[in-house]
């Protein structure tokens, strides 16, 4: 398994692609590139991505192992005459984000099997009502 990486505190992917519309594109019109921002720093510190990159920095930044975003590159891009390898375009990007905009995802804890349909048991103080609340489905004068 590759890495997997997130943004840190902070910091911000832009990209509002309308792709339905009769007017496809990135909206707002001004915003013509794909964008990562810090706002921690106090000067503009901001990254303006060409569209294969933002397509790329959008899946890095989700937390997709970057070993698996190659294949996705090849299932939307054409690179029979490319002069690159989708996993050096992926470098690329991953060494533009890294270590200013995103840091490496770490796991938190540790893998729980989840217990077996029917065998789940509840230890806390309170009991778990799933009741539905009904109210609203009649009619109220005031």
């Amino acid at each position: 398994m590759g890495d997997r990486y997130q943004l840190k505190s902070k910091c911000l992917f832009v990209d509002a692609v309308d792709r339905d519309s009769n007017n496809p594109g990135r909206k707002p019109d001004d915003i013509k590139h794909a964008h990562v921002m810090d706002t921690n720093k106090k000067s503009e510190n901001c990254l303006k991505l060409n569209d294969m990159a933002g397509f790329i920095a959008r899946f890095v930044v989700q937390g997709v192992d970057v070993d698996v975003i190659p294949q996705i590159l090849v299932s939307e891009y054409d690179y029979t005459q490319a002069t690159t390898t989708p996993k050096d375009d992926v470098d690329k990007v991953v060494s533009m984000l890294y270590p200013d905009f995103v840091k490496k995802r770490a796991h938190k804890r540790e893998y729980e099997t989840p217990e077996p349909r029917g065998k789940m048991s509840h230890h806390g103080k309170y009991d778990l009502d799933f009741k539905v609340n009904w109210f609203g489905t009649g009619c109220c004068k005031f």
